[in-house]
């Protein structure tokens, strides 16, 4: 279960969809701002995190906990 109350179950779409791991597309925005996320250094990274606390915890959730992408499916599963 994903406590971050940031983490809805479209965010969570958008962010499996960016790691090909099925999901939905966001919109052009939101495809290039995933895209400025995994560009970033530090400091930008922080500035990101900071606007789009959100995407930057799915993200994070995703890449950095072994069944990140499983709790991702489970939460866009919510969606439906």
């Amino acid at each position: 279960m994903i406590s971050d109350p940031h983490i809805t179950p479209e965010i969570a779409a958008h962010i499996l969809f960016h790691l090909g791991q099925g999901g939905s597309p966001g919109s052009t925005f939101v495809q290039k701002l995933l895209a400025a996320f995994d560009a970033a250094d530090a400091h930008n990274r922080l500035q990101l995190s900071t606007a789009f606390p959100g995407y930057d915890a799915a993200l994070e959730l995703a890449k950095n906990t072994n069944d990140g992408v499983a709790l991702l499916q489970v939460r866009a599963d919510d969606n439906h």
